[in-house]
């Protein structure tokens, strides 16, 4: 049965909260070594093959439990095509992407507007059997992974939330809300992400407005709050790297973060705080589509399988639990899961980590806009980034 959104937001708040509870008896690493959920058919029969995926850089996809695994598993190469947003993807593919990109990440948000530009196809989920391990919530969600037909062209890899990141040996208070950004303590040290969606989220909720109402939504006030964020912005960013290296150096006090990033911190034994602001912080589920024109069609579901997956889901949401461990000095950062058996195993203390303990008060998704509304929020958001410089 298909699921409207605004019932997975409720839902999705529900299974987090059950797998914190069950998180005391939960799996440690070794729990790990279990055996994974049966994959497809196809396993080393593809010597010879090459499967081109497109994501962000060092979003869990090119790590070695995931990419190498992956190349070990089925005797192909995997390469990686990376992006700074979705609009740049968009207009990779139309021009002839879809020759050499076979698999692509999307955000729900998008999952639509490359399903109406006939860039993703429909994929049988008969073809993809680690779906049904896929918790409930995440499944058949319209319109964003099913069409009215039922056809099912987006399936869930991870869920989470970009919320505030600070480094408080840098910031004299405490941050609790997005309008902290405006606090002249921490001009010139805000980072945010480049992507418009998150940032005109943000920029209504610090105005005061709901942006899960858009037809609702007076632009002229997010304008005129991101003239107010204008001088506070250090850097935008589009990538895990150029999120943690300003926070390495001392420039990044505050911002958004994905909770990867701030995960790979903490592991790493740096002082970041990470916090849920009361009013609403961005929610997304991303998804992994196959591109309508691969030649490796087949190849790219093995992937999707292997991407939903309990082996590869558990260590992408803990770390822990492969033969491909991080190169040495390394760690890699961390991202919910969407397996129900990996939700089930996470520990209290993986909880934290994960940004999933305590939960948001109130999640604000990515959600679908209108052409028009896109390009109203799309122009309002580049103005402002134009005139940071």
């Amino acid at each position: 049965m298909k699921k409207k959104l605004a019932l997975l937001l409720s839902a999705c708040m529900m299974v987090m909260a059950f797998s914190g509870c069950g998180g005391g008896t939960g799996t440690s690493s070794a729990g790990a070594s279990e055996a994974p959920t049966e994959s497809g058919s196809g396993e080393g029969s593809y010597a010879g093959h090459t499967l081109y995926v497109a994501n962000w850089q060092a979003y869990s996809s090119d790590t070695n439990y995931c990419e190498k695994a992956f190349e070990d598993k089925f005797g192909c190469n995997v390469e990686h095509v990376y992006f700074n947003s979705y609009d740049e993807l968009m207009t990779t593919l139309q021009t002839g992407g879809t020759d050499t990109i076979d698999c692509v990440v999307l955000s729900q948000n998008y999952t639509q507007y490359f399903k109406d530009q006939d860039l993703i196809k429909n994929i049988d989920p008969a073809r993809i059997p680690n779906y049904a391990e896929v918790s409930d919530v995440y499944r058949d969600v319209s319109p964003y992974a099913v069409d009215d037909e039922g056809n099912v062209f987006a399936f869930p890899w991870t869920s989470g939330v970009t919320s505030i990141a600070y480094n408080p040996d840098k910031v004299s208070k405490e941050i609790k809300h997005w309008s902290d950004l405006l606090d002249p303590e921490v001009k010139g040290h805000v980072c945010l992400f480049g992507d418009y969606g998150d940032g005109m989220i943000i920029a209504s909720l610090i105005s005061g407005q709901d942006p899960s109402d858009p037809e609702n939504l007076d632009l002229d006030k997010v304008a005129d709050t991101l003239a107010q964020l204008k001088p506070q912005i250090l850097s935008f960013w589009g990538s895990n790297d150029e999120q943690l290296m300003p926070y390495y150096s001392g420039e990044f006090w505050v911002g958004d973060m994905w909770s990867g990033p701030y995960a790979q911190l903490l592991s790493e034994g740096y002082n970041v705080k990470y916090v849920h602001p009361e009013e609403g912080t961005v929610g997304y589920l991303d998804y992994w589509c196959v591109v309508n024109g691969t030649d490796e069609e087949d190849l790219a579901c093995e992937w999707i399988n292997w991407i939903e997956s309990y082996e590869l889901q558990y260590t992408m949401a803990t770390g822990e639990g492969s033969d491909y461990k991080a190169p040495e000095g390394e760690t890699y950062p961390t991202y919910s899961p969407v397996n129900q058996k990996a939700l089930d195993g996470l520990t209290e203390e993986q909880l934290v980590v994960l940004g999933m303990d305590p939960m948001p008060t109130k999640i604000c998704m990515l959600n679908y806009l209108t052409p028009e509304q896109k390009d109203a929020w799309m122009d309002t958001w580049e103005t402002f980034k134009a005139s940071v410089g």
